[in-house]
């Protein structure tokens, strides 16, 4: 008797591991960050660390980077300056949404280099990672309180 296929395909899940993952998920923080024009930054605070999230079939690594601004800047102009001069681009789906509290934010996705939120906060912008999913071993990447004690 054959065996039956699940009705969905079993989710996608890297075998990297949390150190191979996490300098990529801040680089790709910063670079985002970095599409802000000068004249607006006043400051780029990079969270040193990060938490493990649950995903389909393993984990993932979410983390952030703050841009405090002078003023506001157009999410519009953002994806567009990120699509036109990015080389990262091009791996990377844009969706525009709002928050739940009705405020504006540009979404990123990849399938391999995972999500990233970019949404207005009071003086500027957050840049939020999520990796893409990872087969999470704690004797290899580290136990959840001490990655989320860094």
């Amino acid at each position: 008797m054959p065996v039956p296929y699940p009705e969905k395909p079993a989710p996608v899940v890297s075998q990297q591991t949390l150190a191979e993952i996490k300098p990529v998920v801040k680089a790709i923080e910063v670079e985002i960050a970095s599409f802000v024009p000068v004249d607006l930054v006043i400051e780029l605070q990079e969270k040193p660390g990060g938490s493990i999230l649950d995903c389909p079939g393993g984990v993932n690594w979410g983390s952030s980077t703050a841009v405090v601004m002078t003023e506001h800047l157009d999410l519009d102009q953002l994806e567009r300056d990120l699509k036109a001069g990015w080389p990262r681009a091009a791996d990377f789906e844009f969706e525009r949404s709002e928050g739940p509290t009705g405020n504006p934010r540009l979404l990123l996705r990849s399938k391999s280099l995972g999500q990233y939120w970019v949404r207005r906060v009071e003086d500027g912008l957050q840049v939020m990672s999520f990796s893409a999913c990872f087969a999470y071993d704690p004797l290899r990447d580290g136990y959840a309180w001490d990655i989320a004690a860094e």
